[in-house]
């Protein structure tokens, strides 16, 4: 996760908040990335990353300090096999925890 948040090897997107880390696929995790950025307070970033072998289609991790949510793709099936909304909602509920609301 550290290597996600090193500015130095962060790729912008089209979205002013959400940045890659990594190769970059045409297969839907943008998209997902953009709802979330789109669904969170605006002093949130949101970095992909992507990989084969993940036990998972997509995880995220909260950076607090540096507020940052870090996701995790599944490269074969990146916005795939998982419901987008509760995902938002998951991510929404960490960040109100993370800041003590």
């Amino acid at each position: 996760m550290s290597q996600a948040t090193d500015s130095t090897n962060v790729t912008p997107t089209d979205h002013p908040r959400v940045f890659r880390y990594g190769p970059a696929f045409a297969r839907g995790e943008l998209e997902v990335a953009t709802d979330i950025a789109d669904a969170i307070d605006n002093k949130w970033r949101v970095v992909i990353t992507m990989g084969p072998y993940r036990g998972y289609n997509i995880h995220y991790d909260l950076k607090p300090d540096s507020h940052i949510v870090h996701l995790d793709f599944y490269s074969v099936r990146p916005a795939a096999g998982y419901n987008r909304q509760q995902v938002i909602a998951d991510i929404q509920q960490g960040i109100q925890q993370a800041q003590g609301l």
